[in-house]
């Protein structure tokens, strides 16, 4: 994988290996308690970060965030209190909704982040009533929504996207094209080359990116943010990336062909960034004078 830093500090950079490297720590947790009952669902976000980490680090804090199931890196890149995710995550009271709501169907408006709605396409809309508030406003701001390639089919993405676009708004919608919607492949799904097209349709500028290369989301989020606020319009961004795992952990990978796992590993966005860091010579492990790279579960 290619990384570009551009004009990028050695600061950011780092800051960027924190933001796209916690979720990962986070979630392997995760899967353990689950694997000990503690946990009753979990969808995993493992080899998406870097779609998560770029974006938080790209918008500012106080911008109105729309994520999905497997954004964890937004709610741990606005610094969300970790003790308190974990007591939601179990269902427990002192949770932010009290625990009533399972997995990520729960946000906070003191860090700008909106809770997931299971449709996985009302929340475009709402990233539109965010949008709209800030040009009423006259502030320069944009707020940004998630989907994936199957919330693309949904009604809701086109009428979010086509009042955006006539109303020109300034949010960002992203998509996250991780190859299946549950269990159906992507092939099965559209007969587009590429799903940043839709945006052609309703006269938006859209683009696809690599959504494992965390300097390209993030270079490019950036640059987008720059464009809604400018031109006062929204932008499509259409991120490839790939689910390492089952659409939720009880689902399993069997329809999965092996072959894909084998090329998206190669891709990990963690792996692949920290490796980046280390020959670059930003990143070095204190504790060993040799050159080590991280491999799956060694931290």
């Amino acid at each position: 994988m290619f990384f570009d830093r551009k004009d990028l500090s050695d600061q950011i950079l780092l800051d960027l290996y924190r933001t796209i490297l916690f979720p990962r720590l986070v979630e392997e947790k995760m899967l353990v308690l689950l694997r000990q009952g503690r946990l009753s669902k979990w969808f995993s976000g493992i080899g998406q970060e870097a779609i998560s980490a770029g974006v938080v680090s790209a918008l500012s804090p106080d911008e109105w965030i729309m994520p999905l199931h497997r954004n964890l890196g937004i709610f741990t890149g606005r610094q969300m209190p970790l003790h308190k995710l974990f007591l939601q995550w179990q269902g427990l009271e002192d949770g932010f909704s009290k625990g009533r709501e399972r997995s990520f169907h729960f946000g906070s408006s003191e860090h700008y982040i909106c809770g997931m709605i299971s449709h996985l396409g009302p929340q475009l809309a709402l990233a539109d009533g965010a949008a709209l508030a800030h040009k009423l406003k006259g502030e320069r701001k944009v707020s940004l929504a998630f989907t994936g390639e199957g919330g693309t089919s949904e009604g809701d993405f086109h009428e979010a996207l086509n009042l955006a676009a006539v109303w020109e708004l300034p949010v960002i919608f992203v998509i996250e094209n991780n190859g299946y919607g549950l269990s159906t492949p992507v092939k099965e799904q559209f007969r587009s080359k590429r799903l940043a097209d839709k945006g052609i349709g309703y006269g938006m500028e859209s683009v696809q990116i690599d959504g494992n290369n965390i300097l390209e989301v993030y270079d490019t989020i950036r640059g987008v943010r720059e464009y809604c606020i400018r031109e006062k319009k929204p932008y499509l961004v259409e991120c490839m990336t790939f689910r390492m795992r089952g659409h939720e952990e009880a689902s399993g990978t069997k329809y999965i062909p092996p072959e894909l796992f084998e090329f998206w590993g190669k891709k990990d966005p963690v792996i692949s960034y920290e490796n980046w860091l280390i020959d670059e010579g930003i990143l070095f492990d204190e504790k060993n004078t040799g050159d080590k790279r991280r491999v799956q579960g060694d931290h």
